[in-house]
């Protein structure tokens, strides 16, 4: 079965080489096909060179560069369906665009700070969970890409409701049943999500949070955007998991 793209979405003026080059390593993991889409404004030469660095640093890499018509994040919505999952440099996301196509798209989205590369060891993949649905989804995706990637999960909780605390291990022994060969931590803090989620990013490969686009999720996001020292994952409400990848997780939990 065919491995959905990792779509990248440029921003004018961004640093291409920095956004792509983390790309093409996680489209690699994936063995899943390079999707570029630059904003109508943005810097066609450094894509191009982007592009060239690429094809030479990765040969067997499926690439292929477009530019968007309009606005950036329609042009993203418009091919999130065989994607799974955004890339955008963090610039773009802090002028919106991830959160924009997060709410709507069947994929999470990713924000990338430039110099941002993958470590070759087993950094565990990081999740904020407060017991809703938000977060529900972002659990679902995170278990699920950390089993894709050969990784752990590291769940943050930040709170003392008694019932958000037992919804959230309650969610954690799901998932990890499914997976139950997975090294999985879950760290109950108290401080703000938002600061509890940042100081572990330093010792993650990614981090990931459910959208919320308004309120204090809206705030813990733009917060652990700024400040995280890893890639931030948005699950949108529409997230699914690729049928591909439902079906070997299904596999290898019969076979366990």
């Amino acid at each position: 079965m065919t491995t959905k793209a990792v779509l990248v979405g440029l921003s004018p003026d961004t640093d291409s080489i920095a956004t792509i080059t983390w790309a093409a390593e996680y489209a690699g993991r994936l063995d899943a096909p390079l999707r570029v889409v630059l904003a109508e404004s943005g810097n066609l030469p450094a894509l191009y060179n982007a592009a060239a660095a690429l094809r030479a640093r990765y040969p067997h890499l499926s690439l292929s560069a477009t530019t968007a018509e309009g606005g950036l994040a329609d042009a993203l919505l418009d091919r999130t369906a065989e994607a799974h999952l955004v890339v955008v440099d963090r610039e773009a996301a802090k002028a919106g665009v991830a959160s924009a196509v997060a709410a709507e798209a069947s994929c999470p989205v990713a924000a990338v700070a430039p110099g941002t590369g993958w470590d070759d060891g087993d950094r565990p993949i990081l999740v904020g969970a407060d017991g809703t649905e938000h977060s529900e989804q972002a659990l679902r995706w995170a278990f699920a890409e950390a089993h894709r990637l050969g990784r752990g999960v590291r769940v943050v909780h930040c709170g003392s409701a008694t019932g958000a605390r037992n919804s959230v291990f309650d969610l954690v022994s799901l998932f990890a049943g499914r997976y139950p060969a997975m090294a999985v931590q879950v760290h109950t803090l108290k401080c703000t999500p938002a600061e509890a989620l940042a100081w572990h990013s330093q010792f993650a490969s990614m981090v990931v949070i459910g959208h919320r686009e308004h309120g204090l999720g809206g705030r813990t996001y733009r917060k652990v955007l700024r400040e995280a020292a890893c890639p931030v994952v948005v699950a949108g409400p529409e997230t699914t998991l690729d049928v591909a990848l439902a079906a070997a997780s299904a596999m290898d939990t019969v076979r366990s």
